[in-house]
């Protein structure tokens, strides 16, 4: 069900005439404050990227140990999205744990950059299709996991129109929940290249300034660092993407992010 925001009506003849617009007001202004969760509402988690969160099926993807450990913390929570499977034939192990089957609903489309989630590619049987908007139309989201922008940055896309589509993907999700909260990560290094790994460092720039600018109480944006104490070199199987343990890595600072929001609710 998606989120209505519902006004009474107000009998203007059974009020006084100064105390009825003040009333709507307060109603008006209702929706900025911030729900907590009780124990038996999940939180919708979205994990929305590019290939780094979809995976190889040579890899587990960051979602699996991500899922273990707020398992392990007792949060309440629902992987939501519209891909099932990762890249290639096959799938990689997913264990059962704690009684449990790994949810493996997400939003990692591989090799795509921030326009094209923002606008869709024709479909691909690897790499899914649609748009943000699309998606959205088929599920809620209370916690979004982004980590986009390596592709662009890999094609020399300008740090100009990155930064207003990453506004964007921020945009479209307030429209679908007022009260979304983002996490933004600065992306992971890359080791390809000395011209790709400066793009990378110019591009979590531009991230760290879009959660400086769009931050607000109600509908928090959080910077979530996925690029400091990650080794492209150890923590990569092709300095792109991570391996067991840079997803192991991921994982963690999401997972921290995540148990500090949460906390405060």
């Amino acid at each position: 069900m998606k989120r209505l925001v519902r006004v009474p009506y107000v009998d203007s003849d059974s009020l006084n005439s100064f105390l009825a617009p003040m009333l709507l007001a307060v109603l008006l202004l209702a929706p900025q404050a911030c729900v907590a969760k009780n124990n038996d509402t999940p939180y919708k988690i979205l994990c929305l990227g590019d290939s780094i969160t979809h995976a190889e099926t040579s890899q587990a993807s960051y979602r699996y140990p991500l899922w273990k450990k707020l398992i392990d913390a007792d949060i309440s929570f629902d992987y939501v999205g519209t891909m099932t499977r990762n890249r290639g034939k096959g799938e990689p192990p997913h264990p059962d744990y704690k009684g449990r089957q790994f949810d493996k609903d997400h939003e990692g489309h591989f090799a795509w950059r921030v326009d094209e989630v923002l606008n869709g590619v024709p479909y691909t049987p690897d790499t899914g299709s649609g748009s943000l908007k699309d998606w959205l139309e088929t599920y809620d989201v209370d916690i979004a996991l982004v980590h986009l922008g390596t592709n662009d940055a890999f094609h020399r896309q300008s740090n100009d129109s990155t930064r207003e589509e990453l506004k964007a993907i921020v945009g479209t999700l307030r429209l679908d929940n007022p009260q979304v909260v983002v996490m933004l990560a600065q992306v992971i290094p890359t080791s390809r290249s000395p011209g790709d790994a400066a793009a990378v460092v110019a591009l979590n720039g531009v991230i760290q300034d879009v959660v400086t600018e769009l931050h607000v109480e109600h509908a928090p944006v959080i910077l979530v660092d996925q690029f400091s104490g990650f080794d492209a070199a150890t923590d990569t199987y092709d300095a792109v993407h991570p391996n067991a343990a840079g997803e192991e890595k991921m994982a963690q600072r999401w997972f921290e992010a995540i148990k500090a929001y949460v906390d405060t609710r």
